[in-house]
Order: C-alpha cells, then sequence, then structure tokens
C-alpha cells in the first residue's frame, strides 16, 4: 500500500489558520455535516472530491484544512485533492473527535 504524507494541522491552530485564509474541508457525508460542523467548514464527501472540488476549491495554491471523525477519510480526501494538483493541502490531526475533546467545556 502507497504511504503518503500529508501535512498535519493541530486542533488549537485550526482558527487561527482558517482567519489566514485556510479553507476548511468537512469530507464526512452531508447528512453528519448538516448535524454538526465546525465553524467556517464547507462540506464535500470524500466520495465526491474528484468531481466538487475543482469548483469549489478554485485556488490551488491556498490552504486546504480536510477532517472527518478521526478515521481514513480525511487522509484519503487529501491525497485525492494531492493528486488533483492542490499544493497546501493537511489533514486536521484527530479529526472532529480529538477537536471536540479538546475543547469540551469552553
Amino acid at each position: 500500500m502507497e504511504q503518503v504524507i500529508t501535512k498535519k494541522v493541530e486542533p488549537e491552530e485550526v482558527h487561527e489558520r482558517v482567519a489566514a485564509g485556510a479553507v476548511l474541508v468537512d469530507v464526512r457525508e452531508h447528512d453528519y455535516y448538516s448535524r454538526f460542523h465546525l465553524p467556517e467548514a464547507i462540506n464535500i464527501s470524500v466520495r465526491a472530491i474528484n468531481l466538487q472540488a475543482p469548483d469549489v476549491l478554485t485556488d490551488r495554491d491556498q490552504e486546504i484544512i480536510c477532517y472527518c471523525n478521526g478515521g481514513t477519510r480525511g487522509p484519503r480526501a487529501a491525497k485525492a485533492l494531492m493528486e488533483l494538483g492542490y499544493r497546501n493541502v493537511a489533514v486536521l490531526e484527530g479529526g472532529l473527535r480529538r477537536y471536540m475533546s479538546m475543547f469540551e467545556g469552553q
């Protein structure tokens, strides 16, 4: 199996990165996104990334941070974006689960 090296963004860095111009992409299916997603996140499911990304993510140099619950979809989406020519792609380390556990009670 091919190993892909993907940049990782820590949960505490996300909002600063988005404020600096990064795009936050929730790669879960729309029904999960509609129940809950991180502020400012857009939804492009990992299954639709090859079709939708070129229309939605028009700047291939802009930082893109992909996330899922914390499994394999975020890294898979990041790999697909890199294969489409996006040059500044990262994955939220630990996904939504880790993000939520870090900010519980705040």
